[in-house]
């Protein structure tokens, strides 16, 4: 028999999911980055490649998906 998550283990569940598909995102962006010959290209896929990083740290601190 199955029981669900309290709602702060729930959310926690919720946080560490999504901070890891957020650390998966960013390591196809790096490689998109290293194929790209356009200077503003491989930029721009950096530049993405960091915010899926820096996405996944704050998920990881808990400190997105609040409601207070």
């Amino acid at each position: 028999m199955k029981t669900k998550p309290s709602g702060e283990l729930s959310q926690y569940v919720r946080m560490e999911a999504s901070a890891q598909q957020f650390f998966k995102e960013a390591p196809p962006c790096r490689e998109e980055a290293t194929r790209s010959l356009d200077q503003v290209d491989r930029e721009g896929w950096l530049k993405l490649a960091h915010e899926w990083t820096e996405l996944a740290l704050v998920a990881e601190r808990g400190q997105i998906f609040r409601r207070d």
